[in-house]
């Protein structure tokens, strides 16, 4: 090599050496989460085991005291999340209407189905779960479980649910069922004639259930899994005029203060290892390349009732006020 291809040589490779790596995201992600602890623990301590420079502050809270703070903090002007994962599809419809979300392109989004992520990349669904019949199998007898919503009815206040004032997933049940026409705001009035419990929340009921203080409740596929895993005696019915198929939006605050590494933990939960934790836990997964969780039903095998998430966005308080008043 001559002199001057030689000095030019050096040149170019003191000024690659010379050139700052380009920047990992790092630093701090304000993770907004209805998700039960018991799911987003291990997908958050996964994660920093592959990001350590990425640290996941969680809020972690009921969906409607969730919806709150975010609509709060959006009244002021200061919507903190960086992500957001809750129940309430509905939620993000508002949000995206409302212009607090941040497009992400995903590198994920070509396995996930088109029914579960919006089309102008807003969100994606972090995982699917069911909401049918839990029910207690030491004092329901296999030919007395609930094959029917109306059945279900049967079991008077050995029967409950958790309030939709409170639970994402049953607001989310409150509408598919007004919207059934098989179903409908009657249920709730025979319901409540039949003294059907309400309680708090999910795990309230779920409580309820694995103690024995409730025969049948509705339920949710997941954790009726994870209890049965765990040794407790529940198991879990689709009713065959309907499940709650809801899938759980994820998603990034338009003024996310740490947008990149949102980035980052956002397609953390949308890959296959992050996908396989979920199923490890009993969900079915949102990709097309993960096989669902060994035992559980596949969609085709089971009754859909019908939603309308954009109605639910616009007539969700409504429906709010309707049940306060009403049950």
């Amino acid at each position: 090599m001559r002199p001057l291809q030689l000095a030019c040589a050096g040149l170019v490779a003191g000024l690659l050496a010379a050139a700052p790596a380009a920047a990992q995201p790092s630093g701090t992600v304000n993770f907004y989460s209805s998700m039960v602890l018991d799911v987003v623990e291990p997908i958050i301590e996964e994660f920093h085991a592959r990001h350590p420079h990425i640290r996941i502050d969680l809020l972690y809270s009921g969906s409607v005291e969730l919806e709150q703070r975010i609509f709060a903090e959006i009244e002021a002007g200061n919507l903190r999340a960086d992500v957001i994962w809750a129940a309430n599809p509905a939620l993000f419809l508002n949000l995206k209407e409302a212009g607090w979300l941040m497009p992400h392109e995903s590198p994920h989004a070509g396995v996930i189905p088109e029914g579960l992520k919006d089309p102008d990349h807003m969100f994606y669904a972090g995982r699917v779960h069911h909401m049918g019949i839990g029910y207690n199998t030491r004092l329901v007898p296999e030919d007395r479980v609930p094959r029917t919503w109306a059945e279900f009815l049967e079991w008077g206040p050995q029967a409950a649910m958790a309030s939709p004032l409170h639970s994402g997933t049953n607001f989310n049940m409150l509408g598919a069922f007004v919207l059934s026409d098989n179903i409908g705001w009657e249920w709730f009035e025979a319901a409540k004639a039949k003294n059907v419990q309400v309680v708090r929340g999910t795990g309230d009921v779920t409580r309820g259930l694995t103690s024995g203080e409730f025969a049948v409740i509705k339920g949710i596929d997941y954790i009726m899994a994870a209890e049965a895993a765990k040794g407790a005696p529940v198991a879990f019915a689709f009713p065959e005029d309907g499940v709650l198929a809801l899938p759980s939006p994820i998603a990034i605050g338009k003024n996310a203060p740490n947008a990149e590494a949102a980035k980052v933990f956002v397609d953390f939960i949308l890959s296959r290892e992050g996908q396989q934790i979920l199923v490890d836990r009993h969900f079915m997964p949102v990709r097309t390349d993960i096989d669902p969780p060994a035992g559980v039903a596949v969609p085709e095998a089971i009754t859909i009732l019908s939603t309308d998430n954009e109605w639910l966005a616009e007539h969700g308080s409504e429906l709010r006020e309707r049940f306060a008043n009403f049950y």
